[in-house]
């Protein structure tokens, strides 16, 4: 008789993917940045599945998608809802050189959070 039991077992943790990096300021401000590294695409052959009407490849993923992928891991990270249990406020998000960066600071009360 055999058992199964992949499936009796809670939900992996799914690993961070992002660089979570914290400074606390004077004063207790909270400060984070997030970053990943910027995918670019490798050199492929232009066909009728990959052309743009003007005859240029298209991009798969261009630097606005990227962003908001990671910002949705960033929403998704522990360590950014351990760091900041009562939300946060995005200051900055931008592709520089190899990395997606996304900058912010903790909310400190309720009121703010409720905002």
């Amino acid at each position: 008789m055999s058992t199964l039991n992949g499936c009796a077992s809670g939900p992996t943790q799914k690993k961070p993917i992002g660089k979570f990096e914290t400074t606390i300021k004077a004063s207790d401000i909270r400060l984070f940045s997030y970053s990943q590294p910027l995918f670019r695409e490798k050199a492929r052959p232009i066909t009728a599945n990959n052309r743009r009407e003007d005859g240029t490849s298209k991009p798969m993923e261009d630097s606005e998608s990227q962003l908001k992928r990671t910002l949705h891991d960033l929403e998704q990270d522990s360590r950014l809802k351990e760091y900041c249990p009562l939300g946060y406020v995005i200051i900055d998000q931008y592709a520089v050189l190899n990395d997606v960066v996304i900058r912010g600071e903790c909310r400190y009360t309720e009121a703010q959070a409720k905002q």
